[in-house]
């Protein structure tokens, strides 16, 4: 009532109320504001966002409410981007492909490939997005982490390329003069490797600025030192940025040059290459390992172990079962020839079952029902999505045959109509998923797609291993250290023990 008397009322107010009243209930007012997002907001709020808070209110005190108010929004704006550049993480992680090599080639590997103290490949994982102030801090990173120091004149190109960027490797002005008894930091010594990949699934942002002075850069040098550098599970847009940018090369183009690296592996391009999936990356460095040793006078290991086992598996003449091979790779120890004898006689406990490219093998949160083996083709691991459909599309690209057009480029799976769906993994010839899910009964935990036409699987159903465990107890022992083997491997390129 007494609202609607104010409002309608023809008298004014302020004629015939006292004035101190109406100040002190307004300054009563202004103070309990004051009070309240000052002094009691202090503990609700990180350091940086109360500075920003100060400094709005020292603002609207000094050059006025609006000016002050846009001040203050200013001040918020440049401190969420210097604290999201420097929120870009790197660590190095221990991880292989999951491809099937030889106990020789596994051996190769161990040695020469993933030595402790002087791998050749290395693997890192970078995350965060990565902009104009952090690029040179994620380049410094990567450099320390793979031991590639810089000469003078590389610091001055650097400099030169990032006018802009003042840091302790390229923090030169333009017009300022190299001084010449300038040094640069010497760390220790860390031995280079061959190929270096680099996870970057989780970085989600990518500037121009940081794509050449970070990843160009970067790529200059290695081929400079006979380094490979390779870049895994990027995303759309960061993709884009790196090709139009020319820090990697066209689609095409890096498919031949994938293609004719195989036939000379000294080839250098000074590009970013780009793979679909870590582990594709990761056989990819490896095949070219193998192939660099193969030169120095091991020439059986100028074959490719997916080849050899697609071979044997096509070859009708093989002396022994399809998965007599497979197992004898992943198990990567010799059989006697009564195991070998033991596994020729799994063709009962397993059914084959051949997909069409883009078709799903299983779905997310379905009933557990069997483990599956890749016998011929490949099979895809999309990332998690919201919703479950069919791939459309009949060309999902695959790492298994790096000599057709399947070299990875765009790691987007088509699904439906106007869905797309990023590649997590793959699993080739030889290659065991499902048996996670099956072990712990519980409902499947991912989706898995045939990547090309004609794949075939071999099936392992759990009523098939009830059967296997009553009927050929031995055999069973064999299939479940299989399985163990599998489960460590996985185990070991998990970093969520790191």
């Amino acid at each position: 009532a007494a609202y609607l008397f104010v409002c309608i009322s023809p008298i004014n107010i302020l004629s015939v109320a006292p004035l101190f009243f109406l100040g002190s209930t307004l300054i009563f007012i202004g103070y309990d504001l004051l009070w309240e997002w000052l002094v009691d907001i202090r503990e609700k709020l990180f350091l940086m966002e109360y500075l920003v808070l100060l400094t709005t209110f020292i603002a609207i005190q000094i050059i006025g409410m609006d000016f002050g108010i846009i001040f203050g929004v200013v001040v918020a704006v440049i401190d969420h981007v210097a604290s999201t550049t420097r929120i870009s993480s790197l660590q190095r992680v221990m991880k292989r492909s999951r491809a099937v090599w030889s106990n020789d080639h596994w051996q190769l590997l161990q040695l020469h490939g993933y030595h402790p103290s002087n791998p050749k490949i290395v693997t890192l994982e970078l995350s965060g997005p990565v902009f104009f102030g952090s690029s040179q801090k994620v380049m410094d990173e990567i450099m320390d982490e793979i031991g590639l120091s810089v000469s003078e004149d590389e610091v001055k190109k650097m400099s030169m390329a990032s006018p802009h960027t003042s840091t302790h490797i390229s923090g030169l002005r333009r017009n300022n003069s190299f001084p010449k008894n300038r040094r640069v930091q010497v760390k220790p010594k860390v031995m280079m490797p061959r190929y270096v990949v680099i996870d970057i699934s989780e970085m989600h942002l990518l500037d121009a600025s940081a794509a050449t002075s970070c990843f160009g850069q970067l790529a200059k040098l290695c081929e400079k030192r006979g380094i490979f550098l390779f870049a895994a599970g990027v995303l759309p847009r960061v993709e884009c940025m790196l090709r139009s940018h020319e820090v990697s090369l066209k689609f095409e183009e890096e498919v031949e040059w994938k293609q004719s690296i195989l036939l000379n592996e000294d080839k250098q391009n000074g590009k970013l290459i780009l793979f679909e999936t870590l582990f594709e990356a990761l056989e990819f460095s490896e095949r070219l390992l193998i192939q660099s040793k193969s030169r120095h006078g091991h020439e059986n290991l100028m074959r490719s172990d997916a080849s050899q086992l697609n071979s044997h598996l096509i070859d009708a003449d093989s002396s022994h079962h399809k998965l007599t091979y497979i197992f004898t790779n992943i198990l990567r120890e010799e059989l006697s020839e009564d195991e070998k004898s033991l596994i020729d006689g799994i063709g009962p406990y397993y059914e084959e079952t051949t997909f069409r490219g883009g078709e799903p093998i299983f779905q997310k949160d379905t009933h557990p029902d069997a483990f599956y083996i890749v016998l011929k083709g490949a099979v895809a691991v999309p990332r998690d999505r919201k919703r479950s459909e069919k791939i459309a599309s009949p060309k999902v690209l695959s790492s298994s045959n790096l000599m057709e057009l399947s070299l990875s480029s765009s790691n987007l799976m088509a699904i439906g109509d106007d869905d797309t769906s990023l590649i997590s993994s793959f699993h080739n010839v030889g290659g065991i998923f499902g048996y996670c899910d099956f072990l712990l009964k519980r409902q499947r935990t991912f989706h898995a797609y045939a990547s090309g036409d004609a794949t075939v699987v071999a099936r392992f159903t759990s009523q098939s291993l009830e059967t296997m465990k009553r009927d050929d107890w031995p055999l069973y022992v064999i299939v479940q250290n299989l399985l163990l083997q599998a489960s460590l491997m996985d185990l070991a390129n998990c970093t969520c023990h790191n």
